[in-house]
């Protein structure tokens, strides 16, 4: 890829392209010129071959011919060929440039056609929120037999964030597959069934790839709403001086700053590890409307006890030493995430249904605290994680530790 800046890439696609469309020109017209000469001779011509014909009709005389007539053509044959010689370097000297604006090209056209797909076609922002700010999906709870029990409202995850803890492929399973036991259904058609060819699959990724917040601002986001949750600032407050001043009062130490973390709803549960281990955490129970019927049972699929288990394993009862040896390799886990297919903790193996990293960008390399949470953050977290209380899993996954996922 060219390493000049996008705007300046663009600006050098269009001169080159300007210098074809002049080249182009000046032979075209050349042509132009020389028929219209030729057009207007056999113009004059016309009828005075009866009495002598075009080849035995005298030409130049050999003084004129040879002088003016020779030196009117060779000056044209100097201009074209001065033409050929500085345009054609100059047009080819560029090709980087233009090559490289191509690629923009095509990737603005691959973003406008995820963002017609992720607003009208599939109409993911109905649930994942204009720009993927994070919103509500609807979710019809059955019960073991598969009866109607209630409707509820599901938290669906901010996707503005979602690249900054998955990789690109890891966005592409999720998106075919779906996540099971949630209102997230596979969209793929080549592998679910779904109603998405490939093609319209990566579009809609390149368009969340475009409407990614920058890891700073992540993490301000977080901070943001944890003090909010702590009481240390009240909700949409804009005076940067009173945020900044509230964010300096967060206690990391604090055990209740790490539950607040893990349960954080800011961004549709995005940052949130209970979405993720513990059941029915997802599963919006207060407000007008929330569940219809209003007096359903969700026993069965919801208030269970924190990291109890859902789609990622049950977090509590000893994860330290039981998965990993201490906070900071913990610590260490929660930042990287895991990996298809390579060892973590004590006995874990990663899968496709891997655990994000929290502090680790995975679409960089050798940059340290690139991710959508703060090494401080992610340090409590852990710290809570390792204290809770033994609870009985409540996942429909085994409940030996294993791979852990994040559900939509």
């Amino acid at each position: 890829m060219d390493p000049l800046a996008p705007g300046e890439t663009v600006l050098a696609a269009s001169t080159v392209t300007v210098v074809g469309a002049v080249i182009v020109a000046l032979i075209v017209l050349g042509f132009a010129l020389y028929a219209i000469v030729n057009i207007r001779i056999g113009r004059e011509e016309a009828g005075s071959e009866i009495e002598l014909a075009p080849n035995r009709k005298p030409f130049l005389p050999d003084d004129e011919l040879e002088t003016t007539r020779l030196n009117h053509t060779l000056l044209w044959a100097m201009v074209l060929l001065g033409v050929s010689a500085v345009g054609l370097p100059l047009y080819w000297l560029n090709e980087p440039s233009r090559q490289s604006g191509a690629v923009e090209g095509f990737d603005s056209t691959f973003v406008k056609r995820g963002e017609e797909a992720f607003t009208e076609g599939s109409q993911c922002a109905n649930c994942h929120g204009p720009e993927g700010g994070g919103g509500q999906a609807p979710y019809t709870v059955l019960d073991a037999e598969g009866a109607f029990v209630a409707q509820v409202n599901w938290r669906a995850p901010a996707l503005d964030t979602v690249l900054l803890r998955f990789s690109r492929d890891e966005v592409t399973y999720i998106i075919n597959y779906g996540r099971p036991f949630s209102p997230m259904p596979g969209w793929g058609a080549s592998v679910n069934k779904g109603p998405l060819n490939e093609q319209q699959i990566s579009n809609i990724v390149d368009y969340l790839a475009s409407i990614q917040l920058e890891p700073e601002e992540a993490q301000r986001q977080a901070q943001v709403a944890l003090a909010e949750e702590l009481g240390l600032l009240d909700e949409g407050e804009s005076d940067e001086a009173v945020v900044d001043d509230a964010l300096a009062q967060i206690d990391y130490g604090d055990p209740a700053t790490g539950e607040a973390l893990f349960t954080l709803e800011t961004a549709g549960g995005a940052y949130a590890c209970a979405r993720c281990h513990t059941r029915g955490w997802s599963i919006i129970t207060e407000g007008e409307g929330a569940v219809e019927p209003a007096d359903a049972d969700l026993s069965a699929v919801n208030g269970f006890p924190q990291g109890s288990g859902a789609l990622g394993p049950n977090l509590t009862g000893g994860l330290i030493p039981r998965q990993f040896a201490s906070v900071d390799e913990l610590v260490a886990f929660i930042t990287t995430g895991s990996v298809d297919g390579e060892q973590y903790g004590n006995n874990g193996i990663g899968s496709e249904r891997s655990m994000p990293g929290f502090g680790d960008n995975p679409s960089t390399e050798e940059v340290e605290g690139d991710g959508m949470m703060t090494p401080e953050m992610l340090e409590a977290i852990a710290r809570y994680e390792a204290g809770l209380p033994a609870a009985a899993t409540t996942t429909n996954a085994p409940a030996a530790p294993a791979e852990s996922g994040e559900g939509s």
